[in-house]
């Protein structure tokens, strides 16, 4: 498995172990051995890049762990879902209605995807991004859709529990456990953002008329579903950003009264949207997100039990990625922590000068939960010291219906 480099770090001679690729098309293909040019390309047009680029003597000695199925089995999802939306929202963008929706058609596809994602089974939730803000919906819900679909197999014992708990009548097991009207609330999460789109492509703080726009989205976008339509899907459309300390909107309803497809995309969307930086100028990193959600200042916003177990499925460093210690010297992740994602296993394989280390100097491969010692400062230009501050204080935040711009309309 290669290392993960950001293009300020590549060198003439190194070689590409995988393609690059950007909006979907290959800048340069894999196996190519990088020239002066090529790095000096990638650093004007793309320096948010990064780059997999082989390295003989790690490749040699150390088992990355391969996560390419993972990664083909979320492309996959997250593309086939994309697609269906790109046609409702077309559809949208024309002030065309959905009546004329081939609505079977779109169910009939969700099914399917419902299928794949049984059939291929993954222990990461890994997101692939186009990079493309004008594709940014329908990605979206691609992302939702996939995370949410992931999350909810992962607790069905939970979801059959409190969708038992909050009906009035006896509901059979296997309808407490079907997951298919969350597939489809996830999709439709935003439609009635579809209209708002120049909000997205606006580096200007939000008007009053802005906000009161992306307030009423919930159920401005649940009152465009046809009513044929699921009716626990248009329940979740319309409540999918209730927080479970009850500040959220349309109507600040908390805790466990909140339907548990309800809480799963609360977690879903808001991750998503929150680490979607090609559309919200203040995005923040995978690992500050997983963070402020589950041991910082938004941790109350979400239900717990949900939470825990979403943060044993995303991972907030690739794998090959370079770690900064905090004794100054360098660590290349090697394998997931599906157990706690902040404790990967990693070699030291680089010096405080960023420099390789001679093979006898290598340390590891060893999980940081075993080492105390080795303690992750930064990532790239960001300290990420913080991860281990697990009691941060729960900072008083507005009402989530009161808010400046797009970013924080979203998250968290």
């Amino acid at each position: 498995m290669p290392v993960l480099l950001p293009t300020e770090e590549l060198r003439p001679g190194m070689r590409l172990a995988k393609a690059i690729f950007f909006k979907g098309r290959m800048m340069l293909p894999g196996g190519k051995q990088l020239s002066a040019d090529d790095i000096g390309l990638l650093r004007k047009k793309y320096p948010f890049l990064t780059a997999q680029v082989g390295d003989p003597i790690l490749d040699n000695l150390v088992d990355f762990e391969d996560d390419d199925q993972e990664r083909q089995v979320a492309t996959t999802a997250q593309g086939k879902i994309a697609g269906c939306m790109s046609e409702v929202y077309e559809r949208f963008s024309k002030r065309a209605s959905l009546a004329g929706m081939d609505f079977q058609s779109l169910e009939d596809t969700t099914t399917q995807v419902i299928g794949y994602l049984k059939s291929n089974p993954v222990s990461a939730a890994l997101l692939s991004r186009s990079l493309d803000p004008d594709t940014y919906l329908t990605e979206h819900a691609g992302n939702v859709f996939y995370l949410s679909m992931i999350l909810g197999s992962a607790v069905r014992d939970y979801v059959a529990t409190e969708r038992q708990r909050q009906t009035s009548a006896n509901l059979a097991q296997g309808a407490a456990l079907n997951l298919f009207p969350l597939a489809l609330g996830s999709m439709f999460l935003d439609l009635g953002m579809v209209n708002l789109q120049h909000l997205f492509d606006s580096k200007n703080p939000l008007t009053e008329e802005d906000r009161q726009m992306v307030r009423e989205h919930p159920i401005s976008g649940a009152d465009m579903l046809p009513s044929s339509f699921s009716p626990t899907a248009r329940m979740t459309v319309r409540t999918h950003h209730e927080n479970f300390d009850g500040s959220g909107y349309p109507n600040g309803v908390a805790g466990n009264k909140l339907h548990i497809f309800t809480r799963i995309v609360r977690i879903t969307d808001s991750y998503d949207a929150a680490t979607a930086g090609h559309v919200y100028a203040d995005a923040k990193s995978p690992a500050r997100v997983l963070w402020e959600m589950t041991a910082g200042p938004y941790a109350r916003f979400y239900d717990p039990v949900l939470m825990k177990i979403f943060a044993s499925l995303i991972q907030p460093f690739p794998i090959g990625s370079k770690l900064r210690l905090s004794d100054g010297r360098y660590a290349v992740l090697t394998k997931y922590n599906r157990r706690r994602p902040f404790s990967p296993t990693v070699v030291v394989a680089f010096d405080e000068n960023n420099q390789p280390l001679p093979k006898d100097q290598l340390d590891g491969p060893v999980c940081l939960d075993d080492r105390p010692d080795l303690r992750l400062q930064s990532y790239g230009e960001e300290d990420i010291s913080y991860i281990y501050d697990m009691n941060a204080p729960r900072d008083d935040v507005r009402m989530r219906s009161d808010f400046s711009t797009l970013f924080e309309a979203a998250f968290p």
